[in-house]
């Protein structure tokens, strides 16, 4: 599968994560290795993580989605 085939398990373990704040996850680069994706494919998918306290993510997936959230920020003020 693809991008759009791990987008609703990422998608529902974010929200578990939400309902569990006790808990800390700690991300693996999933998917960035032998699978043959790049941070640049999969870190879009954790967008919604990146302020989620208990949900620490892999550094170059902060490095794709930091900037992604500067543009996102920008485009809401402009």
């Amino acid at each position: 599968g693809g991008v759009k085939e791990i987008k609703p398990y990422v998608d529902k373990f974010i929200e578990f994560a939400e309902a569990h704040p006790q808990y800390r996850f700690l991300v693996t680069p999933i998917g960035c290795g032998i699978a043959g994706f790049t941070s640049c494919q999969i870190a879009p998918l954790f967008f919604k993580a990146i302020h989620i306290p208990n949900i620490i993510l892999p550094k170059d997936f902060y490095d794709v989605l930091l900037p992604l959230e500067e543009n996102v920020i920008n485009q809401i003020i402009h």
